[in-house]
């Protein structure tokens, strides 16, 4: 499947020859119109701009290790909205390239929410050649290509993010919410992945939620809702292998109306679509309907015996008194210790009742 991806992964290193910009910085606000370096704990404190002039460039790079960059409920918004501007997208060639937040060659960064990160000509963040990132509670929306690419990153954990309608611009490289390139154990979990990539690019269909490229490994996807995706997980590279995507709700990727109106083989999209060899990596107990791989039997459809961990466990909690009909389940201590409280409340009453009648006479 590596013929499936127009430009060679290797060219992302390019990125990392770009020179640092200003460096150092605590508060950051207004626009930004060469490329900001920050080395020490920052954060936004308006809504930030990243103009023309960096169309082509990182607009913040994290230039140390040990640092968090809190976007503190603002918005970093870069020169290209995909969904106006489409020929301002990144072409499928190396560099140079705009980027929203650029971390490479790093140890032990933050990147914090709340806050979003949009309109950037290839990639909302672009985390490469680094190790122990956080990424949390960050909204990457309307971004070209991926909403966040990682490229040899290492034991790291992106969690309760929200990737959304991302990869419109790619231009037949395979992007999505997150892409994962030569990435290993990494964990992706408690996210929501909507509206990410085309099924109408120049080789069809290969944008997803969450893909995994080249030799990525040992990562982990799990506890996300995915859904409304040209693919909810996409497998692109048979040498992805050992990855673990268990207890997700996986539904609707694509769209029926995108299903409906794109009817080519080549824009078909599933909730999982695995090019890897049976047994290569491990699906299980996603709630999901549609799969296209060679795993057999195939982990989609599983809407009934199966699913989301923490839809288990909500169901098959005690309800009180809220027992299910027919439900042994939800039989328990509840209903006896209700008996035995509606027994006492009536001595209680009758008593009261054999007081009020020995006072009248």
């Amino acid at each position: 499947m590596k013929n499936r991806r127009p430009w060679p992964i290797a060219l992302i290193a390019l990125a990392l020859s770009l020179g640092p910009g200003r460096a150092q910085a605590n508060d950051i606000s207004g626009k930004i119109s060469s490329t900001l370096t920050v080395t020490e704990d920052s954060r936004l404190v308006s809504d930030v701009t990243c103009t023309v002039e960096v169309v082509k460039a990182p607009c913040i790079v994290i230039g140390a290790k040990h640092v968090k960059l809190s976007l503190n409920g603002h918005t970093l918004t870069g020169p290209v909205n995909p969904l106006t501007n489409l020929s301002s997208c990144s072409i499928p060639a190396p560099g140079p390239f705009g980027v929203g937040i650029q971390v490479a060659g790093q140890t032990d960064v933050e990147i914090e929410g709340p806050g979003i990160i949009q309109n950037f000509q290839r990639w909302g963040i672009f985390l490469a050649s680094s190790s122990h990132m956080t990424v949390r509670r960050v909204t990457a929306a309307l971004n070209c290509w991926s909403g966040m690419q990682l490229f040899g990153v290492s034991d790291s954990k992106f969690e309760e993010n929200h990737w959304v309608n991302n990869a419109v611009g790619s231009g037949g490289a395979p992007c999505g919410g997150i892409c994962l390139a030569d990435s290993n154990n990494n964990v992706i979990r408690k996210s929501t992945f909507s509206g990410n990539g085309t099924v109408n690019a120049p080789n069809g269909n290969v944008d997803f939620g969450v893909g995994f490229e080249g030799t990525s490994s040992a990562n982990r996807v799990e506890k996300n809702d995915i859904s409304g995706n040209a693919n909810g997980v996409f497998i692109v590279d048979s040498t992805a292998t050992g990855n673990t995507v268990r207890h997700n709700r996986i539904f609707g990727n694509p769209s029926a109306q995108v299903s409906v109106a794109f009817i080519s083989a080549g824009q078909q999209g599933f909730d999982i679509q695995d090019t890897s060899l049976p047994g290569a990596n491990t699906l299980e107990d996603n709630l999901c309907l549609t799969y296209s791989g060679a795993s057999s039997p195939a982990p989609c459809p599983n809407v009934v015996t199966g699913g989301n961990e923490e839809e288990e466990s909500r169901l098959t909690k005690p309800m009180g008194n809220q027992q299910r009909s027919g439900d042994a389940r939800y039989a328990g201590p509840e209903l006896p210790f209700l008996a035995a409280s509606a027994s006492l409340l009536a001595i209680v009453f009758l008593g009261a009742c054999w007081k009020s009648l020995k006072s009248d006479f």
